[in-house]
């Protein structure tokens, strides 16, 4: 997530982009899954006020957009107009539509990677893993409110980093775990956003929703080790990655089988191995989730 001069051309087209974005997504979503009733997607107010305020990161009109979001959003579930699960499935629908629009508006944008990716990894599966139990053991509808809860108390520490106020803590998350190019925090949001969407258009799936998540935890994890480790051959469509790292990720992945044990997951986790062996720029925490979940969805 970019940070950027409160008045700007890159801004405005950020901001544009995003909105028009998240509306396409919600649309097409409603196609794909075939899921119509409202407070599905970015039906609700909490998505479209999402869809304005993440290109706003850093500036002040972002806390009454993202106070207005939730607000209205809390008095929609009080309400019972909307459950936790939708509210989740419009931040994760804003999320990756911000995450689109900012690839496009910065195509040269890219994080480095760190010399040594082992804190961050481990972070990365041990949140993922633990993502999943809660899964298993508090269901489904108790697991998008915590992880919706930990994104939006992110999200705000995100966007007071970006406005110069010092957190404790953050300096030694930069140095540990974070990537130069990238927010403080910006990897783990997404992860957050990644682990919304599959919970769900999963909900009444939840082995599938854990399923998806290994894919992430341990396809991911296991990729980065391969590659930095063996990695000697480069994929002819992407130089930055190898057969290595792509042959970590099918392995690491296929822990989903234990989740779901059907023949469909053999061919997502190809799938999913060939889309993050993709040189996309757009964060794969987010995006992976997204497609692997609709897989599930159309497959099961």
């Amino acid at each position: 997530m970019a940070s950027l001069s409160p008045i700007s051309n890159d801004r405005f087209r950020l901001l544009l982009l995003s909105i028009i974005i998240v509306a396409l997504l919600a649309a097409s979503l409603r196609v794909i899954t075939g899921i119509e009733e409202a407070g599905r997607f970015a039906s609700h107010p909490i998505s479209g006020a999402f869809s304005i305020a993440f290109p706003l990161l850093g500036q002040g009109i972002f806390l009454v957009l993202y106070l207005l979001g939730l607000l209205v959003g809390w008095h929609q579930v009080a309400g019972g107009a909307y459950g936790w699960l939708d509210l989740g499935e419009g931040v994760a629908v804003a999320g990756l539509g911000y995450a689109i629009a900012e690839s496009i508006v910065f195509r040269q944008k890219r994080a480095t990677t760190r010399k040594d990716e082992t804190a961050r990894k481990s972070l990365h599966i041990a949140s993922n893993l633990f993502a999943c139990l809660m899964i298993w053991g508090l269901g489904i509808e108790m697991t998008a409110y915590i992880v919706l809860t930990a994104a939006c108390i992110g999200i705000l520490l995100m966007h007071l980093a970006l406005a110069g106020t010092k957190i404790p803590g953050m300096e030694e998350w930069i140095r540990n775990v974070g990537r130069e190019g990238e927010i403080p925090g910006e990897g783990a949001l997404y992860n957050a956003q990644g682990i919304l969407f599959a919970i769900s258009i999963l909900r009444d799936h939840p082995m599938a929703a854990i399923s998806v998540i290994l894919i992430l935890a341990l396809g991911d994890g296991l990729a980065t080790f391969a590659g930095t480790r063996y990695g000697r051959h480069r994929l002819p469509w992407n130089r930055s990655k190898s057969m290595e790292g792509t042959i970590g990720f099918a392995l690491g992945a296929s822990f989903s089988w234990m989740a779901m044990p059907v023949t469909e997951t053999a061919l997502i986790v190809i799938l999913a191995a060939l889309i993050e062996s993709l040189p996309l720029r757009v964060n794969d925490n987010i995006v992976l989730p997204a497609a692997v979940s609709l897989m599930y969805y159309l497959a099961i």
